[in-house]
């Protein structure tokens, strides 16, 4: 698991980066028509691309880090020892959906380079490079929540609220 964590923080970090990086050609774009000139077209290209990479790289490690949005309520009100195995299922019922997921993104991706497809744009850019990190992150999110399931610790505090 500590490699599994190594690499759901370097997909992590790089999301951060990305995210840096969109931001300054934003403002470089629109500094550069403010001044009278294009710019580069291919900034909003690799922006938008780049909105389907931070999401799905820094996914895993939110999964870790249980940043993402799920509600309380429910297990707040089942007694603790059920309220463990409740959380337990929930995450089972990730796992499940994240391997479909996997297995889904995964036949797009391969089909996209078997046929050698490509998102036309400001540049051609191979389909599967773009849809490569679905069943990457999908299958990471997958161990993520595993260890929710098999590990001593559950997806759910079991305490309705916001903990931070």
């Amino acid at each position: 698991m500590r490699l599994i964590d190594r690499i759901c923080n370097f997909l992590a970090i790089l999301a951060g980066i990305y995210l840096v990086t969109i931001m300054f050609a934003i403002v470089f774009q629109a500094t550069a028509r403010s001044f009278g000139y294009s710019g580069s077209s291919h900034l909003f290209t690799f922006s938008e691309y780049g909105l389907l990479y931070i999401v799905m790289a820094a996914s895993p490690w939110l999964v870790r880090m249980k940043g993402h949005v799920y509600i309380e309520m429910l297990t707040a009100a089942l007694p603790k020892n059920l309220a463990r195995k409740f959380s337990r299922l929930v995450s089972v019922i990730c796992i499940i959906i994240c391997l479909l997921l996997v297995w889904y993104t995964g036949e797009a991706t391969l089909k996209a380079f078997n046929r050698s497809d490509y998102d036309m744009r400001s540049l051609d850019m191979p389909k599967w490079l773009l849809l490569v990190s679905m069943p990457v992150c999908f299958g990471l999110m997958a161990i993520q929540f595993s260890r929710f399931v098999f590990g001593p610790e559950t997806l759910h505090t079991g305490e309705a609220g916001v903990h931070e």
